[in-house]
């Protein structure tokens, strides 16, 4: 799969995905953005540190500013912190795992992370690597959206990522270079 940027001059709002089961649903004391390393502790997360920076805008191009994104994951060994994951292989104690941020005046954003793993959803069903966007803010439509690693031969067969628009899914797919990636997302007004 392309990876290409979400731009506005598409003015299409970018493809919305399955939350999924693991949203969290107890909160936390960390949850800043960055998920490499939880306060109080001394360690950081085992795996490939990345950025993930971009900017949310709407469907006419201009920032939204002030725009809530949670974003969660999958940690180095594709378990999420959550009592209904199916893996019970022990959590990272130094991966954040959930992060809540706001965009700032130019509707820019920025992530620090770790590239999660892929993992068994069912038996014959492994989730290629991504990453969860939950956005909102007043007067724009609340998107949740998946964020696709390219390169993954997963993502070809994924239930969720063949649920996009086959012209669309290049939108939600990021190349990471240099440990860098950029992922802009576009909301539409309501």
């Amino acid at each position: 799969t392309t990876a290409i940027t979400a731009t506005a001059s598409n003015n299409r709002a970018t493809p919305k995905q399955d939350e999924g089961p693991f949203y969290p649903k107890h909160t936390q004391a960390d949850k800043n953005a960055d998920m490499t390393q939880v306060e109080g502790h001394s360690g950081y997360a085992v795996g490939e540190v990345i950025m993930i920076s971009g900017r949310v805008l709407d469907t006419e191009g201009k920032p939204v500013k002030r725009a809530l994104i949670d974003v969660w994951q999958a940690d180095n060994n594709g378990r999420y912190r959550h009592e209904d994951a199916p893996d019970t292989s022990p959590l990272d104690p130094n991966f954040q795992y959930w992060a809540q941020l706001k965009t700032d005046k130019d509707g820019h954003y920025s992530i620090k992370t770790v590239k999660p793993a892929k993992y068994a959803a069912i038996e014959d069903w492994i989730r290629p690597p991504h990453i969860h966007f939950k956005i909102a803010r007043r007067g724009m439509r609340e998107l949740t959206t998946q964020m696709y690693f390219a390169n993954e031969s997963l993502n070809e067969v994924d239930k969720l990522y063949l649920e996009a628009p086959e012209n669309e899914r290049r939108r939600i797919v990021v190349d990471i270079k240099d440990g860098k990636g950029q992922f802009d997302i576009v909301l539409a007004k309501v």
